[in-house]
């Protein structure tokens, strides 16, 4: 027993050390960039041995994937799609996704800056940034085919090019675009692309 509980702590320390490397690189990356930030950087914030970064996290790369892990298959993306298929009618469903995407942003918004910045100039961040945008289109398509099953697609229009069509409206630089950059505020920037999309997308 009391080698079974030296092992669990350990564990738990383990993970802890994890979790506070993580949230440092979270910070300084979207402080500084990923480029400059530097490993010596984040174990300095995270109080542990720039080998520590390496063993526990992977160094640089292994931390941009695990956020990207973070941001793309987080519980909220699972409540989003479960609370959509719920939806009576496609516009619910998209009503319902396009508030998904407020909450998204609000809880992952600043992963998803950190990977699209990353992505111009690092190549592993371009392939995190090729793997959360499949990971997108893949859940939009389980929205859309619900859409699809009810037959509230609009004829001609297959799931995935719909799929796509959320996706073009929606990805976060076009909301942020909308939202920050117009100046229009998160709730005009929703109602905004949301219409958009079910002028798109949905039977007239």
């Amino acid at each position: 027993m009391p080698e079974q509980t030296t092992q669990n702590r350990r564990e738990e320390y383990a993970e802890m050390t994890r979790r506070d490397v993580v949230a440092g690189a979270r910070k300084l990356f979207a402080e500084h960039g990923y480029e400059q930030t530097t490993v010596a950087m984040i174990a300095r914030a995270a109080r542990v041995s720039p080998a520590t970064v390496y063993a526990q996290c992977g160094g640089k790369e292994g931390l941009l994937g695990t956020l990207m892990d973070m941001w793309t298959t987080s519980p909220t993306v699972g409540r989003i799609i479960a609370d959509a298929e719920e939806g009576r009618t496609g516009r619910d469903k998209l009503r319902i996704l396009a508030e998904g995407y407020v909450a998204h942003a609000a809880e992952a918004g600043d992963i998803m800056r950190i990977i699209e910045r990353a992505a111009a100039s690092s190549p592993s961040a371009q392939e995190f940034m090729e793997i959360a945008d499949r990971r997108h289109l893949e859940a939009l398509e389980t929205i859309t085919k619900g859409i699809a099953d009810i037959g509230e697609l609009a004829d001609g229009l297959s799931v995935l090019d719909a799929a796509r069509i959320i996706y073009f409206h929606f990805r976060n630089p076009q909301f942020v675009l909308a939202s920050e950059t117009f100046g229009w505020g998160i709730d005009r920037a929703r109602q905004w692309l949301l219409e958009r999309v079910e002028s798109a997308i949905l039977e007239p």
